[in-house]
């Protein structure tokens, strides 16, 4: 019975592993959340990485992206390519259909490259302006 728990404990975290890697996937936007960056985290299959470097920013090329700025407001939005973002400005209060609760609701802004996948629908406030370089994709 011994040597089953532990075939199967072994098995399990061989399966976690593959899960992991097959799910993660290696163009330049998915990379920002590389274990080798400081502080990235994925909210709601949100990705997120507070506060770069510049050498990342340079490597994503986000000085060449689109520019967007927004004032406060509230809106709905559905994403319809996956969208990388780094925001200049601003902070924004995001909650993601199907977390609607207070407590899912989680806070982007300034200094944030942020990944949203494609078809997610989120709610965005925009507590304080916004201004953004983007990059989309399908």
């Amino acid at each position: 019975m011994g040597n089953h728990f532990l075939t199967l404990s072994l098995l399990l975290v061989i399966v976690c592993v593959c899960v992991s890697i097959i799910t993660t996937k290696l163009n330049s936007k998915e990379a920002i959340v590389s274990p080798s960056d400081s502080n990235p985290i994925e909210i709601h299959g949100v990705k997120i990485l507070r506060q770069p470097s510049d050498s990342k920013l340079a490597q994503l090329g986000v000085s060449s992206w689109p520019k967007w700025e927004g004032g406060p407001s509230k809106f709905p939005w559905t994403f319809k390519k996956t969208e990388t973002m780094y925001f200049v400005e601003g902070k924004i209060k995001v909650s993601v259909d199907g977390y609607d609760r207070e407590e899912y609701v989680f806070e982007i802004g300034k200094g944030n490259v942020v990944v949203f996948p494609k078809d997610i629908k989120v709610v965005w406030e925009i507590t304080e302006a916004v201004k953004k370089h983007y990059s989309l994709e399908d």
